[in-house]
């Protein structure tokens, strides 16, 4: 009885241990999102801010093609992992024209 206890224990750790890279490794390969890496929100990654994505940071060197210390949007996204997005219209962005300015004086 108690050895089919220890292989039925034996068992279920495997299995439970199996399971837990399992999702471990999913987790890992979900996109991740440059504006929320921006965690002050200036449109660019320092060294800092990669350090949240350990992956991220190892290739912080790599992808930082002008060697300014910062990912632009451009350099985040030849980053195999970076999620996809529509570039951002820049009527929207913060300082940027949404056209009111340009109406008509009455």
């Amino acid at each position: 009885m108690k050895i089919a206890s220890l292989l039925a224990l034996g068992i279920l750790s495997c299995v439970l241990s199996v399971a837990g890279r399992a999702q471990t490794a999913r987790s890992e390969l979900q996109p991740v999102d440059f504006y929320q890496v921006d965690s002050n929100h200036d449109g660019k990654l320092s060294e800092v801010e990669a350090r949240s994505v350990p992956e991220l940071h190892m290739e912080f060197d790599m992808l930082d093609v002008n060697h300014d210390g910062y990912l632009s949007v451009e350099e985040f996204a030849a980053w195999p992992r970076a999620k996809r997005m529509k570039p951002r219209d820049p009527g929207t962005a913060p300082g940027g024209s949404s056209g009111a300015q340009h109406l008509p004086q009455h």
